[in-house]
């Protein structure tokens, strides 16, 4: 199972419960993301309302994902596409302390920002919980994700599998931007 879903789950069951809310808006940065496919889909399965950001590139996957909105970053900041503040914004993007700190007052008062990538504590206040998220191995939420995997409510989205012996490609590729999914990487002697 892949990082990427066990990091949502253990960031959403810890730090953002009011994403779970039905009718309760969720903002998923960097949506076509690894973390981010599993957070819209694991949101919408909490019944959010999933605002989610994915260049031209990635806007279709995040729709097929279950986002109710996309915000196309290479157009526009989010800030400019909500119309209102989010209950909670997960940050999964790669970007510096101030950039974070501008997603800040796109949260609702009580609302939770959790980051991934950067650590946000120091935004945190009375009307705001900022937590910078870091993902541990928990074996209560791997076993909740595979369940749901198994039950077909979230997809993990393999594109690919590919002999150990050309990990230095598919590294390559994940860097120029050439993988949509995951790609299993396959031991020699292990069946593909």
């Amino acid at each position: 199972m892949d990082e990427g879903g066990v990091e949502f789950v253990g960031a959403a069951e810890d730090h953002g419960g009011r994403v779970a809310d039905a009718g309760r808006d969720a903002d998923g940065v960097d949506g076509a993301g690894g973390v981010g496919r599993f957070a819209i889909q694991l949101a919408k399965y909490a019944g959010a309302h999933v605002i989610a950001t994915a260049g031209p590139r990635g806007a279709e996957a995040v729709r097929r994902l279950g986002a109710d909105q996309i915000v196309d970053y290479t157009t526009m900041p989010v800030a400019d596409a909500l119309d209102e503040p989010v209950d909670a914004l997960f940050n999964f993007a790669v970007v510096d302390s101030s950039q974070v700190a501008e997603l800040a007052p796109l949260v609702r008062p009580g609302g939770v920002l959790v980051s991934a990538t950067v650590e946000v504590g120091h935004l945190a206040g009375p009307r705001l919980r900022a937590v910078r998220f870091v993902v541990r191995n928990d074996i209560d939420h791997l076993a909740a994700l595979v369940k749901l995997v198994d039950a077909g409510a979230v997809s993990v989205g393999v594109e690919a599998s590919r002999p150990l012996a050309e990990l230095a490609s598919v590294h390559r590729d994940a860097e120029a931007g050439r993988i949509s999914g995951k790609t299993i990487i396959v031991p020699e002697g292990s069946p593909a």
